[in-house]
């Protein structure tokens, strides 16, 4: 017997070994049920060398699946249509198609002088070079594969069967009518056998969306189960587009405690016919990367999650130590090399010890990799590089340390057999490096759609196709609205649409897809007792309308789902009564404890209790995240280091105003390079040549602007430069790092702060301050005459702040003209304000104060990098939603 579908010859199987045991039989022969495909390469495995000497054939091996795409590959890369295409992978692909349509549907492949359209006679000088490379090298392409089978069926060099039955086919090709007429000649017994169908004329159902369509018929799928039935269906049209969605919705009805901790490995009641591609199942996701970790260099998040990977070897052991690497390699380039990996993981402080974020054992793994990637030769045969690839992963650990559950098991074979496939292009390409090598091999992964096996389970979720010939209990067809069902009409490219109207070929036309969806429909509402058909109203933005072929039933109310609820559902129906208790302060800290973020501890307490808290005292925040090119801190740093190295240098004002324009550009030119040196050391990818050209002009452009209004200042010598101190404040100490303090003739000092910005006075007053850190500052300090923001940007530089008298510098203004002079009244009292707000700000944070409690509202949290720990946007969308749901 032979079917259409694995699943059709997986149901069979079934079905016959039911019956095999209601005979109370304790062994059976096996069926011979075989797909169709299956059943020709069997009698190709038969054919016997005579038979095809005889015929003068010239083929003598089966191009596998991945060598024929391969071949088609190569032919389009080497004509000379290939400069034009975008994705000559996907027109391999499509081209491929159209060869097998060719010979399905009896077309004759087109010379190039008759094609009527450029894509029509690229195609046909394709099929020509595509026909030449197999009759010379003897290769059976399997597109041509029932043609072959049938002529050594006439030929006598195979035996035809006695009896074939052919079941579940929609409709049959003129390739397949043509083989079963040779049988039928040669004395075979052809049977097409047809499913049982059950009077039915099915119910309609409505919804808003795609996911509650879904959710209602897991629902209802549920309670069928309960009530008894055994095969029970639901087929989703789009499934491989929903087929997350569909699985969350499911687990949650069918198993909704496989989401919590201690949940161990589960057995679902459902099964999807439908695989994914196997390059997207973890285990074989992180054998990718750790093979794309070879070319050299992988991106931040790669790097991330390999390095969190349970399948890496010594994953548990390392697992705190991994994880904190993965945040020392966010803290560096967007893109890490593997040289760069190593560092971090074998990086050692002075005395000789690991670093908390050091993996010694990763780092022996990687040092090993590294080693054997850099031995090989740098272009081998795709056989060499399977055993290079299957080496390098060993040399990592992988598929990891613990034993594996049946689905990675089965994930691990189907990569192997991969690795196999991979292999097998010898036969059909060159040589190729490392980087083609794998681009290859992960095109054979995402093409390669694998499905585990699991026991057999009363629940089948499965696409439109897959349910023909099948028979259940019940079933639910969802997602039958106008957009979907009949299909669009999607014709090869290659071949003429007239061509493809003529014969008739699926897809070609809307009527071609109506009588199709015609016949499939008559078919699913024979297939069990009780169908149900449904649609959604809307998806997103676009309104839905029912498919025209079930416009006609009538519309009837969804059953209601009865006590079967989600886990968060049950938990809130079954909870006891809840204590509530407000948790919003930490221990004590003692007087003069040190704490960490220095000047950072007071912004954060102004802006929200709950940040200073959880950044200083948890030591919480979020992952880094790399960009390319330099994000404003950094570009700050760059230009905190250029200005500390320029006044390294000047010393003063004297010396920069008596200092030579010449002698003066050389030393901000000396000075910007310094500090570019400095940051390209630990960021060498970003540092490139043209990027240094063009950072060190912008800067060295700044700094001489700035030094301008410089000049006209009342004179003074710099200080301290970014010199580190300590001060007390509210019970606590902290580091201070000003950016810069002068000292005016006069022995008094001058407090600045650099900013890239466009700062402002008022955010050093009130109780929170926005920029508490002049303040600190000049609280630190003795004999304060000023304080400013130096405000170095392309198209605003300035200085802006406050000093006890007029004249110390352009745009820094005497107290008693500011808006808070009223309030304040002198500069010693601008001085006795400042600290009682820092006092009390201190003291809060001593306390323990940690309420979340942001300054300005959802402003003060727009770019605040702990609301995922906070939750603060979690109570403020459950009020929306208790308030929609009340109104």
């Amino acid at each position: 017997m032979l079917t259409a579908s694995h699943r059709q010859v997986r149901m069979l199987q079934i079905e016959y070994a039911r019956r095999m045991q209601e005979e109370k039989r304790l062994a059976w022969p096996s069926p011979d049920l075989l797909t169709w495909n299956a059943w020709l390469e069997r009698c190709w495995d038969q054919f016997p060398a005579p038979s095809l000497a005889d015929e003068g054939s010239a083929f003598r091996a089966l191009l596998s699946p991945a060598q024929e795409t391969k071949l088609w590959e190569t032919i389009i890369g080497d004509s000379n249509f290939s400069d034009g295409l975008l994705q000559p992978d996907a027109t391999a692909r499509t081209a491929e198609e159209a060869w097998r349509l060719c010979w399905e549907w009896d077309i004759l492949p087109q010379s190039a002088d008759a094609a009527p359209n450029d894509d029509a006679r690229a195609f046909a000088i394709w099929s020509r070079d595509f026909d030449a490379q197999c009759r010379s090298r003897g290769w059976q392409d399997r597109a041509r594969l029932a043609d072959a089978v049938g002529k050594t069926f006439v030929s006598g060099g195979l035996k035809v069967p006695t009896r074939l039955l052919l079941f579940g086919f929609e409709e049959l090709t003129r390739q397949q009518e043509r083989l079963l007429e040779v049988l039928r000649s040669g004395g075979t017994a052809v049977e097409l056998i047809e499913a049982s169908l059950f009077p039915n004329t099915g119910e309609r159902y409505e919804f808003l969306g795609p996911l509650d369509e879904i959710a209602a018929a897991a629902q209802w799928a549920r309670g069928r189960l309960e009530a008894g039935a055994s095969r029970i269906g639901i087929i989703v049209p789009d499934f491989g587009a929903l087929r997350p969605q569909v699985v969350r919705i499911l687990d949650d009805t069918f198993i909704p405690g496989a989401v919590l901790p201690s949940a161990v490995e589960i057995v679902r009641p459902y099964n999807l016919s439908l695989g994914q591609a196997l390059s997207k199942y973890p285990i074989i996701h992180t054998a990718l990367q750790i093979l794309e970790l070879g070319k050299g260099e992988l991106s931040c998040e790669e790097v991330g999650s390999l390095l969190r990977s349970p399948f890496l070897g010594e994953a548990t052991e390392e697992w705190s130590r991994r994880a904190l690497l993965d945040v020392a390699c966010r803290q560096s380039e967007v893109l890490v090399r593997i040289h760069g990996l190593l560092r971090h993981a074998q990086d050692k402080d002075g005395e000789g010890r690991w670093r908390a974020h050091s993996a010694p054992i990763l780092a022996a793994r990687l040092k090993n990799w590294s080693g054997l990637r850099d031995s090989l030769p740098k272009k081998q045969l795709p056989s060499v590089w399977a055993e290079v690839f299957a080496r390098g992963l060993m040399l990592l650990g992988w598929p990891g340390d613990r034993p594996l559950d049946s689905e990675e098991y089965q994930t691990v074979n189907a990569w192997r057999e991969l690795l196999s496939a991979l292999s097998s292009l010898d036969e059909v390409t060159d040589r190729m490096d490392y980087a083609e090598a794998l681009l290859a091999f992960r095109r054979m992964a995402a093409e390669r759609i694998f499905q585990p096996k699991s026991p057999e389970v009363p629940v089948q979720v499965m696409g439109l196709l897959e349910a023909s010939g099948l028979e259940f209990d019940c079933l639910w067809v969802t997602g039958l609205h106008d957009a979907v069902w009949p299909e669009t009409p999607r014709p090869n490219p290659f071949i003429p649409i007239d061509l493809q109207r003529r014969h008739n070929l699926p897809h070609a036309s809307a009527a071609r897809e109506l009588e199709f969806a015609r016949r499939l429909m008559g078919w699913l509402f024979g297939s069990a007792p009780k169908v149900i058909v449904s649609h959604a109203r809307r998806n997103g933005d676009e309104n839905l309308r029912p498919s025209p072929l079930i416009a006609q039933l009538p519309l009837r109310e969804p059953e209601a789902p009865g006590a079967i609820g989600t886990l968060h559902r049950l938990i809130h129906e079954l909870r006891p009564p809840l204590e509530q208790m407000l948790d919003d302060r930490a221990p004590l800290l003692a007087a003069g404890t040190e704490v960490r973020r220095g000047t950072g501890v007071f912004k954060d307490q102004a802006a929200c209790p709950f940040r200073a808290f959880a950044h200083a005292r948890l030591g919480a925040c979020a992952l880094d995240e790399p960009a390319p090119g330099l994000d404003a801190p950094m570009r700050g740093n760059l230009l905190h280091g250029a200005m500390e190295r320029v006044w390294r240098r000047l010393k003063s004002h004297s010396h920069l105003c008596a200092l030579p324009e010449k002698a003066l550009h050389f030393n901000v030119r000396e000075a910007v390079a310094g500090a570019i040196a400095d940051m390209a050391r630990q960021r060498p990818q970003m540092f490139l040549t043209r990027f240094v050209v063009l950072e060190q002009e912008r800067l060295e452009r700044l700094v001489l602007n700035w030094l301008e209004i410089e000049k006209q200042r009342a004179p003074f010598t710099v200080v301290f430069p970014e010199r580190d101190q300590t001060a007390s404040i509210g019970g606590l100490t902290i580091r201070i790092v000003p950016d810069r303090v002068d000292e005016l003739e006069g022995g008094a000092r001058v407090v600045i702060d650099y900013k890239t910005g466009t700062p402002k006075l008022s955010q050093w007053f009130g109780d929170r301050p926005d920029e508490p850190q002049i303040p600190l500052y000049a609280l630190a300090q003795k004999n304060v005459a000023a304080v400013a923001f130096a405000q170095l940007r392309k198209d605003d530089t300035r200085f802006l702040g406050i000093a006890s008298e007029a004249g110390l510098a352009p745009g820094v203004v005497p107290v008693a003209d500011i808006n808070e002079a009223a309030v304040l009244g002198s500069w010693g009292a601008l001085f006795a304000e400042w600290r009682r707000v820092l006092e009390a700000l201190g003291e809060e944070f001593r306390s323990g104060d940690a309420r979340v409690a942001p300054k300005n509202g959802s402003k003060t949290c727009e770019h605040c990098d702990l609301d995922l720990l906070c939750r603060i946007r979690e109570l403020e969308e459950g009020s929306a939603a208790d308030s929609e749901e009340e109104a």
